[in-house]
């Protein structure tokens, strides 16, 4: 990852009213605020994270896809040159990363296999993206960022063109244009 391509993302906690149980956010009692190495997994591009999320999330309660035999999953950004990833779900073999305990017994995780462009982030082929559920104590719960992140408002990044925007399946190659929407007419309140 370019250091001098990372938008840097704060998300503030705020303080427990009442006692919860959430394994992510519940002992942080006084509110906690998370900076971007605390979100994002490796570093990972929060528009190419806010598309495999729920890809790692399906896996992590049992999904499997027809990618291939192992149940994997064809994703991509949503930039027309972007970042090609396969997501996977593996037994740990202790090799991911040190700070995953050895009582998790599997891994998910995505794997770019391909760079279309000139990927602003700096993401290459090889770069493997773990899903965090299994290093809660190093990062912020990926569900809470991902119900927020659309509300962020974030600034595009160069990569990202409105009018010719992926399918997250890069097997179809379909594209999408929103450049042209009008989205006062379309609000539902």
């Amino acid at each position: 990852m370019k250091k001098s391509n990372f938008v840097n993302f704060c998300i503030k906690q705020n303080p427990l009213t009442t006692h919860k149980k959430c394994p992510w956010h519940g002992k942080h009692k006084k509110g906690k605020l998370f900076s971007s190495p605390e979100i994002f997994p490796q570093g990972v591009c929060p528009w190419l994270y806010n598309s495999i999320y729920p890809y790692f999330l399906g896996l992590y309660y049992g999904a499997r896809f027809s990618w291939n035999e192992e149940g994997d999953c064809n994703v991509c950004c949503p930039a027309a040159k972007g970042v090609d990833i396969v997501v996977r779900l593996r037994p740990n073999d202790g090799k991911f990363d040190k700070r995953i305990a050895p009582s998790m017994k599997f891994v998910i995780f995505a794997e770019i296999v391909s760079v279309l462009g000139n990927c602003p982030h700096g993401h290459s082929v090889g770069q493997r993206i773990i899903f965090p559920t299994c290093m809660v104590e190093h990062f912020m719960c990926p569900a809470a960022w991902h119900n927020i992140f659309p509300l962020m408002q974030p600034k595009l990044p160069l990569c990202i063109d409105l009018k010719n925007l992926r399918c997250p399946d890069w097997n179809d190659m379909i594209y999408f244009d929103i450049s042209k929407i009008n989205t006062n007419k379309n609000r539902l309140y």
